[in-house]
Protein backbone atom coordinates (compact mmCIF):
# COMPACT_ATOMS: atom_id res chain seq x y z
CA UNK A 1 0.00 0.00 0.00
CA UNK A 2 1.20 3.63 -0.32
CA UNK A 3 2.58 5.45 2.64
CA UNK A 4 2.30 8.87 4.35
CA UNK A 5 5.63 10.02 3.05
CA UNK A 6 6.81 13.99 4.45
CA UNK A 7 8.44 15.93 1.66
CA UNK A 8 9.61 19.79 2.19
CA UNK A 9 9.69 20.65 -1.19
CA UNK A 10 7.80 20.18 -4.52
CA UNK A 11 9.72 17.86 -7.37
CA UNK A 12 9.30 19.02 -10.97
CA UNK A 13 9.12 16.58 -14.30
CA UNK A 14 8.66 18.47 -16.97
CA UNK A 15 5.74 17.76 -19.52
CA UNK A 16 4.95 18.45 -23.32
CA UNK A 17 1.10 20.57 -23.22
CA UNK A 18 -1.22 19.49 -25.32
CA UNK A 19 -4.34 20.83 -26.29
CA UNK A 20 -5.69 23.81 -24.36
CA UNK A 21 -7.78 23.37 -21.53
CA UNK A 22 -10.50 25.31 -19.09
CA UNK A 23 -8.07 26.56 -16.20
CA UNK A 24 -9.10 27.69 -12.71
CA UNK A 25 -7.83 29.27 -9.67
CA UNK A 26 -7.63 32.36 -11.69
CA UNK A 27 -5.02 31.40 -14.18
CA UNK A 28 -5.43 32.20 -18.42
CA UNK A 29 -7.71 29.48 -20.21
CA UNK A 30 -5.19 28.94 -23.25
CA UNK A 31 -2.88 27.12 -20.48
CA UNK A 32 -3.35 23.69 -19.17
CA UNK A 33 -4.05 23.00 -15.69
CA UNK A 34 -0.71 22.61 -13.08
CA UNK A 35 -0.84 18.86 -11.65
CA UNK A 36 -0.33 18.22 -8.29
CA UNK A 37 0.59 14.71 -7.95
CA UNK A 38 0.82 13.21 -4.39
CA UNK A 39 4.02 11.05 -4.67
CA UNK A 40 6.95 11.89 -3.18
CA UNK A 41 9.93 10.78 -5.73
CA UNK A 42 9.04 10.45 -9.26
CA UNK A 43 12.97 9.18 -9.71
CA UNK A 44 15.09 7.46 -7.69
CA UNK A 45 17.76 8.64 -9.03
CA UNK A 46 21.61 6.83 -8.69
CA UNK A 47 19.84 3.77 -6.38
CA UNK A 48 22.43 0.85 -6.45
CA UNK A 49 24.23 2.64 -3.81
CA UNK A 50 21.34 4.46 -2.01
CA UNK A 51 20.50 3.94 2.02
CA UNK A 52 17.91 0.95 2.60
CA UNK A 53 15.20 3.47 4.26
CA UNK A 54 15.73 6.06 1.37
CA UNK A 55 15.06 3.26 -1.13
CA UNK A 56 12.32 1.78 1.50
CA UNK A 57 10.28 5.30 2.06
CA UNK A 58 10.67 6.44 -2.10
CA UNK A 59 8.69 3.03 -3.13
CA UNK A 60 6.03 3.98 -0.63
CA UNK A 61 7.06 0.71 1.02
CA UNK A 62 6.05 -1.54 -1.62
CA UNK A 63 7.72 -1.57 -5.33
CA UNK A 64 4.49 -2.44 -6.80
CA UNK A 65 4.10 1.08 -6.55
CA UNK A 66 6.02 2.14 -9.17
CA UNK A 67 3.92 0.57 -11.49
CA UNK A 68 0.86 2.19 -11.56
CA UNK A 69 2.62 5.82 -10.39
CA UNK A 70 5.07 5.21 -13.61
CA UNK A 71 1.69 4.72 -15.67
CA UNK A 72 -0.52 7.64 -14.44
CA UNK A 73 2.69 10.08 -14.88
CA UNK A 74 2.97 9.14 -18.82
CA UNK A 75 -0.83 8.90 -18.88
CA UNK A 76 -1.01 12.89 -18.13
CA UNK A 77 1.15 15.54 -20.27
CA UNK A 78 -0.35 18.45 -18.18
CA UNK A 79 2.53 20.43 -15.87
CA UNK A 80 3.43 18.12 -13.06
CA UNK A 81 5.13 18.78 -9.42
CA UNK A 82 5.26 15.55 -7.46
CA UNK A 83 4.50 16.39 -3.78
CA UNK A 84 3.74 14.16 -0.84
CA UNK A 85 0.97 12.53 0.81
CA UNK A 86 1.69 14.86 4.07
CA UNK A 87 1.95 17.97 1.94
CA UNK A 88 0.44 20.83 3.86
CA UNK A 89 -2.99 22.73 1.86
CA UNK A 90 -1.35 26.11 1.52
CA UNK A 91 1.85 24.28 -0.11
CA UNK A 92 -0.62 22.19 -2.63
CA UNK A 93 -3.01 25.19 -3.32
CA UNK A 94 0.40 27.14 -4.03
CA UNK A 95 1.67 24.99 -6.79
CA UNK A 96 -1.17 23.32 -8.20
CA UNK A 97 -5.01 24.05 -9.88
CA UNK A 98 -5.52 20.13 -9.25
CA UNK A 99 -4.61 17.49 -7.21
CA UNK A 100 -4.54 13.80 -8.82
CA UNK A 101 -3.94 10.72 -6.16
CA UNK A 102 -2.41 7.59 -7.53
CA UNK A 103 -4.18 4.81 -5.83
CA UNK A 104 -3.39 1.70 -4.44
CA UNK A 105 -5.68 -0.28 -2.03
CA UNK A 106 -6.31 2.45 0.41
CA UNK A 107 -9.91 1.13 1.24
CA UNK A 108 -9.48 -0.72 4.01
CA UNK A 109 -9.33 -1.47 8.02
CA UNK A 110 -5.17 -1.00 7.95
CA UNK A 111 -5.19 3.20 6.51
CA UNK A 112 -6.37 6.38 8.54
CA UNK A 113 -6.03 9.24 5.85
CA UNK A 114 -7.58 11.88 8.38
CA UNK A 115 -4.81 14.79 8.35
CA UNK A 116 -4.63 14.14 4.71
CA UNK A 117 -8.35 14.55 4.48
CA UNK A 118 -7.82 17.92 6.25
CA UNK A 119 -5.16 19.12 4.01
CA UNK A 120 -6.80 18.58 0.62
CA UNK A 121 -10.12 19.77 2.41
CA UNK A 122 -8.52 22.71 3.26
CA UNK A 123 -6.95 23.06 -0.57
CA UNK A 124 -10.20 24.15 -1.90
CA UNK A 125 -8.68 22.07 -5.12
CA UNK A 126 -10.25 19.85 -7.18
CA UNK A 127 -8.97 15.87 -6.68
CA UNK A 128 -8.80 13.41 -8.74
CA UNK A 129 -8.42 9.41 -7.13
CA UNK A 130 -6.93 7.04 -10.03
CA UNK A 131 -6.95 3.64 -9.49
CA UNK A 132 -9.01 3.21 -5.93
CA UNK A 133 -8.87 -0.28 -4.41
CA UNK A 134 -10.87 -1.90 -1.94
CA UNK A 135 -9.20 -4.65 0.48
CA UNK A 136 -11.33 -7.40 2.54
CA UNK A 137 -10.76 -11.07 2.47
CA UNK A 138 -13.12 -11.65 -0.64
CA UNK A 139 -16.21 -10.54 -2.77
CA UNK A 140 -18.37 -11.84 -0.01
CA UNK A 141 -17.34 -9.46 2.86
CA UNK A 142 -17.60 -5.34 3.30
CA UNK A 143 -14.93 -3.27 3.88
CA UNK A 144 -14.27 -1.79 7.25
CA UNK A 145 -12.67 1.68 7.64
CA UNK A 146 -11.17 4.09 10.00
CA UNK A 147 -13.21 7.08 10.09
CA UNK A 148 -10.14 9.33 8.84
CA UNK A 149 -10.40 7.23 5.75
CA UNK A 150 -14.13 7.40 5.20
CA UNK A 151 -13.48 11.52 5.47
CA UNK A 152 -10.87 10.82 3.41
CA UNK A 153 -12.76 9.32 0.70
CA UNK A 154 -15.67 11.49 1.15
CA UNK A 155 -13.64 14.89 0.83
CA UNK A 156 -12.39 13.34 -2.51
CA UNK A 157 -15.80 13.10 -3.57
CA UNK A 158 -17.02 16.27 -2.30
CA UNK A 159 -14.18 18.01 -4.47
CA UNK A 160 -15.42 17.03 -7.74
CA UNK A 161 -17.00 20.35 -9.25
CA UNK A 162 -19.23 18.50 -11.77
CA UNK A 163 -19.86 15.88 -9.89
CA UNK A 164 -23.30 15.78 -11.12
CA UNK A 165 -21.99 14.61 -14.61
CA UNK A 166 -18.94 12.96 -14.41
CA UNK A 167 -17.08 11.03 -11.34
CA UNK A 168 -13.45 12.02 -10.30
CA UNK A 169 -12.82 8.91 -8.25
CA UNK A 170 -11.40 5.84 -10.81
CA UNK A 171 -11.62 2.45 -9.14
CA UNK A 172 -10.11 -1.03 -9.58
CA UNK A 173 -13.27 -2.15 -10.40
CA UNK A 174 -17.05 -2.97 -10.04
CA UNK A 175 -16.48 -4.28 -5.95
CA UNK A 176 -14.90 -1.13 -4.85
CA UNK A 177 -17.67 0.99 -7.05
CA UNK A 178 -20.15 -0.94 -4.61
CA UNK A 179 -18.49 -0.53 -1.43
CA UNK A 180 -17.96 3.33 -2.15
CA UNK A 181 -21.91 3.29 -2.97
CA UNK A 182 -22.76 1.30 0.23
CA UNK A 183 -20.63 4.15 1.97
CA UNK A 184 -22.70 6.97 0.23
CA UNK A 185 -19.96 7.96 -2.24
CA UNK A 186 -21.57 7.90 -5.38
CA UNK A 187 -20.41 8.36 -8.98
CA UNK A 188 -17.34 6.42 -9.14
CA UNK A 189 -16.20 5.15 -12.33
CA UNK A 190 -15.35 1.13 -11.81
CA UNK A 191 -11.97 0.59 -14.41
CA UNK A 192 -9.00 -1.32 -12.81
CA UNK A 193 -5.79 -0.21 -12.32
CA UNK A 194 -3.59 1.98 -15.04
CA UNK A 195 -0.96 -0.12 -15.36
CA UNK A 196 -2.77 -1.60 -17.60
CA UNK A 197 -1.80 1.09 -20.31
CA UNK A 198 1.72 0.74 -19.38
CA UNK A 199 2.53 -0.57 -22.72
CA UNK A 200 2.07 2.07 -24.89
CA UNK A 201 0.48 0.14 -28.18
CA UNK A 202 -2.70 -1.35 -29.22
CA UNK A 203 -2.78 -4.88 -30.07
CA UNK A 204 -0.84 -6.32 -26.85
CA UNK A 205 -3.32 -9.09 -26.59
CA UNK A 206 -1.39 -10.57 -29.85
CA UNK A 207 1.93 -9.78 -29.15
CA UNK A 208 1.49 -11.74 -25.55
CA UNK A 209 -0.31 -14.70 -27.52
CA UNK A 210 2.64 -15.10 -30.21
CA UNK A 211 5.12 -15.13 -27.62
CA UNK A 212 3.05 -18.12 -25.24
CA UNK A 213 1.80 -19.54 -27.97
CA UNK A 214 5.37 -21.13 -29.73
CA UNK A 215 6.22 -22.71 -26.74
CA UNK A 216 5.30 -26.25 -26.06
CA UNK A 217 5.97 -25.59 -22.40
CA UNK A 218 7.36 -22.82 -20.33
CA UNK A 219 11.00 -22.47 -19.51
CA UNK A 220 12.28 -19.61 -17.70
CA UNK A 221 9.47 -18.93 -14.71
CA UNK A 222 9.77 -15.91 -12.74
CA UNK A 223 8.21 -16.08 -9.43
CA UNK A 224 5.99 -13.15 -7.94
CA UNK A 225 6.98 -13.47 -4.37
CA UNK A 226 4.65 -12.82 -1.56
CA UNK A 227 4.93 -12.55 2.02
CA UNK A 228 6.97 -14.77 4.49
CA UNK A 229 3.30 -14.93 6.94
CA UNK A 230 1.04 -15.83 4.03
CA UNK A 231 1.10 -19.36 5.33
CA UNK A 232 -2.07 -20.50 2.85
CA UNK A 233 -0.24 -19.57 -0.31
CA UNK A 234 3.26 -21.48 1.30
CA UNK A 235 3.14 -24.62 -0.44
CA UNK A 236 2.56 -22.90 -3.70
CA UNK A 237 5.35 -20.86 -3.54
CA UNK A 238 7.82 -23.99 -3.13
CA UNK A 239 6.72 -25.48 -6.16
CA UNK A 240 7.18 -22.31 -8.15
CA UNK A 241 10.70 -21.77 -6.47
CA UNK A 242 11.42 -25.69 -7.72
CA UNK A 243 10.20 -24.56 -11.36
CA UNK A 244 12.10 -21.35 -11.05
CA UNK A 245 15.36 -22.85 -10.14
CA UNK A 246 16.12 -24.08 -13.12
CA UNK A 247 19.75 -25.00 -14.28
CA UNK A 248 19.45 -24.28 -17.87
CA UNK A 249 16.69 -21.45 -17.70
CA UNK A 250 16.76 -19.75 -14.25
CA UNK A 251 14.46 -17.58 -13.55
CA UNK A 252 14.06 -14.91 -10.53
CA UNK A 253 12.13 -14.42 -7.11
CA UNK A 254 11.39 -11.23 -7.30
CA UNK A 255 9.69 -9.33 -3.79
CA UNK A 256 7.58 -6.12 -3.64
CA UNK A 257 6.79 -6.31 0.20
CA UNK A 258 7.01 -6.41 3.01
CA UNK A 259 10.32 -4.54 4.39
CA UNK A 260 11.97 -7.64 5.60
CA UNK A 261 11.57 -9.31 2.17
CA UNK A 262 12.74 -6.22 0.33
CA UNK A 263 16.00 -6.44 2.69
CA UNK A 264 16.73 -9.79 2.41
CA UNK A 265 16.53 -9.53 -1.55
CA UNK A 266 19.43 -6.70 -0.95
CA UNK A 267 21.46 -8.75 1.02
CA UNK A 268 21.03 -7.29 4.00
CA UNK A 269 20.55 -10.36 6.52
CA UNK A 270 22.35 -8.37 9.90
CA UNK A 271 19.14 -5.76 9.93
CA UNK A 272 16.65 -8.18 9.71
CA UNK A 273 14.54 -9.37 13.14
CA UNK A 274 15.76 -12.74 13.37
CA UNK A 275 12.29 -14.19 13.80
CA UNK A 276 11.54 -12.82 10.20
CA UNK A 277 14.54 -13.80 8.46
CA UNK A 278 13.69 -17.04 10.25
CA UNK A 279 10.14 -17.42 8.30
CA UNK A 280 11.84 -16.25 5.04
CA UNK A 281 13.74 -19.18 5.22
CA UNK A 282 10.92 -21.21 5.89
CA UNK A 283 9.06 -19.44 2.96
CA UNK A 284 11.32 -19.98 0.18
CA UNK A 285 13.75 -22.74 0.25
CA UNK A 286 13.24 -24.86 4.20
CA UNK A 287 15.66 -27.53 3.18
CA UNK A 288 18.63 -25.24 2.85
CA UNK A 289 20.91 -24.85 6.04
CA UNK A 290 20.57 -21.03 6.92
CA UNK A 291 24.08 -20.10 5.01
CA UNK A 292 22.51 -21.75 1.66
CA UNK A 293 19.17 -19.60 2.55
CA UNK A 294 21.23 -16.70 1.98
CA UNK A 295 23.27 -17.84 -0.80
CA UNK A 296 20.18 -18.38 -2.58
CA UNK A 297 18.90 -15.30 -1.39
CA UNK A 298 21.70 -13.33 -3.51
CA UNK A 299 21.55 -15.20 -6.29
CA UNK A 300 17.83 -15.41 -7.11
CA UNK A 301 15.96 -12.89 -5.18
CA UNK A 302 15.36 -9.31 -6.07
CA UNK A 303 13.85 -6.26 -5.86
CA UNK A 304 13.70 -3.03 -8.91
CA UNK A 305 13.28 0.60 -8.38
CA UNK A 306 12.64 1.57 -11.85
CA UNK A 307 9.37 0.22 -13.99
CA UNK A 308 11.83 0.02 -17.29
CA UNK A 309 14.48 -1.99 -15.50
CA UNK A 310 11.30 -4.42 -14.27
CA UNK A 311 9.91 -5.07 -17.46
CA UNK A 312 13.00 -5.69 -19.03
CA UNK A 313 14.16 -8.44 -17.05
CA UNK A 314 10.82 -9.87 -17.42
CA UNK A 315 10.87 -9.72 -20.91
CA UNK A 316 13.61 -12.39 -21.12
CA UNK A 317 11.07 -14.78 -19.46
CA UNK A 318 8.39 -17.65 -20.42
CA UNK A 319 6.41 -17.02 -17.35
CA UNK A 320 6.00 -14.45 -14.06
CA UNK A 321 3.98 -16.25 -11.84
CA UNK A 322 2.83 -15.31 -8.05
CA UNK A 323 0.83 -13.35 -5.52
CA UNK A 324 1.56 -9.89 -5.98
CA UNK A 325 -0.80 -8.62 -9.30
CA UNK A 326 1.82 -5.58 -10.14
CA UNK A 327 4.90 -8.12 -10.47
CA UNK A 328 2.76 -10.11 -13.05
CA UNK A 329 1.25 -7.06 -14.75
CA UNK A 330 4.74 -5.64 -15.52
CA UNK A 331 5.11 -9.05 -16.97
CA UNK A 332 1.76 -8.61 -18.97
CA UNK A 333 2.94 -4.96 -19.83
CA UNK A 334 6.13 -6.53 -21.37
CA UNK A 335 4.91 -9.18 -23.34
CA UNK A 336 5.01 -11.82 -21.99
CA UNK A 337 2.62 -14.25 -19.95
CA UNK A 338 1.56 -14.15 -16.48
CA UNK A 339 -0.44 -15.62 -14.09
CA UNK A 340 -1.72 -14.32 -10.95
CA UNK A 341 -2.29 -16.33 -7.91
CA UNK A 342 -4.89 -14.55 -5.95
CA UNK A 343 -5.73 -14.61 -2.24
CA UNK A 344 -8.19 -12.06 -1.63
CA UNK A 345 -10.72 -9.25 -3.05
CA UNK A 346 -8.17 -6.74 -4.42
CA UNK A 347 -5.52 -9.30 -6.32
CA UNK A 348 -8.61 -10.92 -8.63
CA UNK A 349 -10.84 -7.36 -8.94
CA UNK A 350 -7.40 -6.08 -10.58
CA UNK A 351 -7.12 -9.55 -12.62
CA UNK A 352 -10.82 -9.11 -13.34
CA UNK A 353 -10.53 -5.56 -14.76
CA UNK A 354 -7.51 -5.75 -16.88
CA UNK A 355 -7.45 -8.74 -17.99
CA UNK A 356 -4.98 -10.64 -16.77
CA UNK A 357 -5.01 -14.75 -16.16
CA UNK A 358 -5.46 -15.63 -12.76
CA UNK A 359 -5.94 -18.73 -10.65
CA UNK A 360 -7.41 -18.82 -7.04
CA UNK A 361 -4.77 -19.87 -4.39
CA UNK A 362 -7.23 -22.44 -2.96
CA UNK A 363 -7.58 -23.98 -6.33
CA UNK A 364 -3.62 -24.42 -6.99
CA UNK A 365 -4.16 -28.02 -5.30
CA UNK A 366 -2.75 -30.46 -7.64
CA UNK A 367 0.94 -30.69 -8.12
CA UNK A 368 2.45 -27.54 -10.40
CA UNK A 369 4.28 -28.40 -12.55
CA UNK A 370 5.04 -27.02 -16.11
CA UNK A 371 2.39 -28.35 -17.99
CA UNK A 372 -0.17 -27.78 -15.34
CA UNK A 373 0.90 -24.23 -15.74
CA UNK A 374 0.55 -24.06 -19.24
CA UNK A 375 -3.47 -26.04 -18.94
CA UNK A 376 -4.36 -23.12 -16.24
CA UNK A 377 -3.68 -20.46 -18.85
CA UNK A 378 -6.46 -19.54 -21.25
CA UNK A 379 -5.44 -16.77 -22.95
CA UNK A 380 -7.76 -14.91 -25.28
CA UNK A 381 -5.69 -12.75 -27.16
CA UNK A 382 -8.40 -10.53 -29.24
CA UNK A 383 -10.71 -10.84 -26.50
CA UNK A 384 -8.01 -8.95 -24.30
CA UNK A 385 -7.39 -6.82 -26.83
CA UNK A 386 -10.80 -5.48 -27.18
CA UNK A 387 -11.19 -5.53 -23.26
CA UNK A 388 -8.05 -3.35 -23.26
CA UNK A 389 -9.53 -0.60 -26.17
CA UNK A 390 -12.99 -0.17 -24.46
CA UNK A 391 -10.84 0.31 -20.68
CA UNK A 392 -8.92 2.83 -22.35
CA UNK A 393 -11.69 4.37 -24.04
CA UNK A 394 -13.49 4.86 -20.83
CA UNK A 395 -10.39 5.97 -18.90
CA UNK A 396 -9.61 8.28 -21.64
CA UNK A 397 -13.01 9.80 -20.97
CA UNK A 398 -12.51 10.05 -17.35
CA UNK A 399 -9.27 11.92 -17.69
CA UNK A 400 -10.71 14.51 -20.13
CA UNK A 401 -13.84 14.78 -17.96
CA UNK A 402 -11.19 15.96 -15.26
CA UNK A 403 -9.85 18.64 -17.41
CA UNK A 404 -6.33 15.98 -17.10
CA UNK A 405 -4.46 16.20 -21.04
CA UNK A 406 -4.25 12.37 -21.78
CA UNK A 407 -0.95 10.96 -23.55
CA UNK A 408 -1.83 10.45 -27.86
CA UNK A 409 -0.85 6.86 -26.93
CA UNK A 410 -4.26 6.47 -25.01
CA UNK A 411 -6.06 7.45 -28.00
CA UNK A 412 -4.64 4.68 -29.85
CA UNK A 413 -5.10 2.02 -27.53
CA UNK A 414 -8.66 3.00 -27.54
CA UNK A 415 -8.72 2.94 -31.15
CA UNK A 416 -6.65 -0.53 -31.68
CA UNK A 417 -4.80 1.27 -33.97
Amino acid sequence: MLEDIVIDTPVDRPHTSGQASERISGHAPSQPLRVAVLWKTPNLGLYSNAPFDDLYNGIGHNNGNLAFVHSICSHITNPVKHFSWGSSAETLRNNADIIVIPCANQLGRHTDYGQMAENLEESGLPVVAIGLGAQANSYEHDIELSPGTLRWAQVIAASNPSSATSPNIYTRGAYTTAQLDKLGISGSLPGGCPSHFLNQAPGLGRKIHANWSVLDLPRSVTVAGGHQAWVKTREIEHQLIALMMDPIAPGQYIVQSMGEMIRASRGLFDSIDPHALKEIHRHTVPHYSFEEFKAWCRNYMRSYYDVPAWMDTLRQQDLTIGCRYHGVALAIQAERMGLTVTIDSRTRELCENTGVPYADAADLTMPLTRSRLKSLINFDPDAYDRHRAESAARYLDFLVANRLQPAPFLKSIANGK
